[in-house]
């Protein structure tokens, strides 16, 4: 017995059917006879019924298979609606390795390659911050749906080019801010919608890793800093739990503690921003906190409205291990739980691959990724100048 699914749907409307990459078709299968009385189960649920039946699967890929990219990979190994064709990275040995980890059948070091041959429908770029741009524009030239890490770029123009691009060729862009997903985070959107804490008038976030990031962890460090890798984060928080766009920045960095380590980036930075209301936000993201600390990640918030406030802390995750040293498990960001992968980094992931199944507007547009590196450079250019204020526009 078998079912066969009734429909093709049409994938990426809108799109230019006479460019050279075309839009694809959502990839037709029939379903066996054990699959047919999965989905008679009541205890299924009507939406995935629906999806099962009606609208076919997603064939991914990822490009990078670095510490996030797998994070990427085991997000779409769980997602009952995906086939997880390839992955790419510039390491051969890591990208057999990930592949035959997780069964994914073909394995390239040459992303334009892959995209070539691979009949794709949605593809995540997770490569250095620094190289994000080049396999962004390569699979959005190929009519590919685009899951970019953040920041989106670390240039503005660069990221100006890839929202233009994406518009041009009609395909869906995405960028990881995965934290929206963080459920402290979305509770307190939830609250500010609501009015809880009347309008926005303060915020202050702190995120911060200890110098084992940029030292052990990051072979790329010098290519980036924790302006693009940790406040690429809190930025988008704060803009997004506003509801406002920035105005204004002014901030100061220090480059003392890296610098003499050969590590050519900031040590700190600290960012005071005003927003379109008049609401302020001060951000502060650091790479040298010791390694001692029981996390590797240090992340607060504070946001103070009109009517109350709320105090975010995660970085106790409700476990703590004593043993040769004494530490928090990182166990809320991603991580494996009775050997499933979980956490907010998957749900992230999973609301993407749900849009566009769905053909809905995802939690994040091509905007968010574009203000955010907006932003960010702003930021850059005031502590490069000393501190003083520059517009955001």
């Amino acid at each position: 017995m078998t079912w066969t699914e009734a429909i093709s749907v049409a994938w990426r409307p809108g799109a230019d059917a006479s460019a050279p990459h075309p839009p694809r078709q959502l990839h037709a299968r029939c379903f066996t006879s054990r699959e047919a009385r999965q989905l008679s189960d009541p205890s299924f649920s009507k939406i995935l019924h629906m999806r099962l039946y009606h609208m076919g699967r997603l064939r991914t890929a990822v490009i990078g298979v670095g510490i996030q990219g797998e994070n990427h990979v085991l997000a779409y190994r769980q997602h009952p609606l995906v086939d997880l064709v390839a992955v790419c990275d510039i390491n051969r040995a890591r990208a057999r390795e990930v592949a035959a980890k997780y069964g994914v059948e073909r394995c390239y070091t040459d992303y334009r390659e892959m995209l070539e041959k691979e009949e794709l429908d949605l593809v995540s770029v997770a490569t250095p911050d620094h190289l994000h741009y080049e396999p962004t524009i390569a699979a959005i030239e190929a009519g590919i749906n685009v899951l970019v890490e953040k920041p989106m770029a670390t240039r503005l123009e660069e990221a100006e080019d890839i929202v233009r691009r994406a518009r041009r060729r009609g395909v869906g862009l995405y960028v990881n801010f995965s934290n929206r997903f963080n459920p402290p985070f979305a509770a307190l959107k939830e609250r500010v919608e609501r009015g809880e804490l009347g309008e926005p008038l303060y915020a202050y976030v702190r995120l911060s890793d200890t110098i084992y990031v940029p030292t052990k962890m990051l072979s790329w460090a010098s290519q980036t800093n924790v302006v693009f890798f940790l406040m690429s984060h809190t930025f988008d928080l704060v803009r997004w739990i506003f509801g406002s766009e920035a105005v204004s920045v002014e901030a100061r960095a220090e480059f003392r503690v890296l610098k003499r380590l050969g590590i050519d980036t900031p040590d700190y930075v600290v960012a005071l921003i005003e927003f379109e209301g008049g609401a302020r936000a001060v951000l502060e993201s650091s790479w040298i906190l010791p390694e001692s600390m029981p996390s590797i990640v240090d992340f607060h918030a504070e946001f103070i409205g009109t009517k109350g406030a709320a105090f975010i802390d995660t970085t106790y995750q409700m476990i703590s291990v004593a043993s040769e040293r004494f530490y928090y498990p990182r166990v809320t960001t991603a991580t494996l739980a009775n050997r499933r992968f979980v956490g907010f980094v998957r749900e992230m992931i999973h609301s993407i691959v749900d849009a566009l199944l769905e053909g809905r507007e995802p939690l994040v547009k091509p905007e968010d990724g574009l203000e955010n590196v907006r932003a960010l450079t702003a930021i850059m250019r005031s502590y490069e100048r000393g501190g003083g204020r520059v517009a955001v526009r």
